[in-house]
């Protein structure tokens, strides 16, 4: 049995606010919530979570503008619990960060399940923090640092989800797709030059380390071990 761990809800909702209290009680975690953006704000600054539940309607804000805050600074996943629910709206949550997106109104045993895989995915990245190629080429996923070929520099945070994808997939291509999902976690978009920009970056990072990035034609990239 894995230990408890501590889930905020930010939503203003009173029911929603009851019913995912008693998910997360049988759950055997910890509860806590916040109904505005402001209350949210000060509880991520006063406390470690380990994964936020996010309400897009909130009374002074878009649940969506804290994604930079919840994602980046504090490094905690978060779900979006909804009910906009069109794949424009889940698109774009997912394109903001959130590793899952969960449409009110609520199904206790969906959203049980949602939440124990958060908890699970987060449990196996700070358990996979620290990623290598050979000797030259060291990232510690938390804090975003790349060691190359001694120098040592700090990705973005989508760099590093792209070298974090190529890394995991060492030797084998990833295409733009499946690249795109990793980085952003929406689909590849027909004529998007984002993915072509993000792979030139990582080149010039890379030059002086055994690891290359190729083309595979028709493919997509790999991550190689030159020698």
């Amino acid at each position: 049995m894995t230990d408890p761990a501590d889930i905020l809800l930010v939503d203003d909702d009173v029911l929603a606010q009851l019913a995912v209290e008693d998910i997360v009680d049988q759950l055997g975690h910890r509860f806590s919530f916040a109904p505005d953006g402001e209350s949210a704000r000060k509880a991520l600054a006063e406390n470690d979570y380990a994964l936020v539940l996010l309400d897009r309607r909130l009374p002074d804000t878009d649940g969506l503008l804290l994604a930079p805050l919840i994602r980046e600074e504090t490094k905690t996943p978060f779900i979006v619990l909804s009910s906009l629910d069109s794949p424009t709206d889940q698109a774009l949550g997912l394109g903001m960060g959130a590793i899952d997106y969960v449409c009110k109104p609520i199904e206790p045993v969906i959203l049980s399940a949602r939440i124990e895989a958060g908890l699970a995915a987060r449990r196996q990245s700070r358990e996979q923090t620290q990623l290598s190629v050979g000797e030259s080429l060291h990232l510690d996923t938390r804090s975003r640092r790349l060691s190359v070929a001694g120098r040592t520099e700090t990705l973005s945070p989508t760099e590093t989800r792209l070298l974090v994808c190529l890394i995991r997939h060492i030797g084998r291509p990833c295409d733009r797709m499946q690249i795109s999902m990793a980085i952003c976690g929406r689909e590849w978009v027909y004529g998007d030059r984002t993915i072509d920009v993000l792979i030139s970056r990582l080149r010039r990072r890379l030059r002086g380390s055994s690891a290359k990035i190729i083309t595979v034609h028709g493919l997509g990239y790999s991550l190689i071990e030159d020698g």
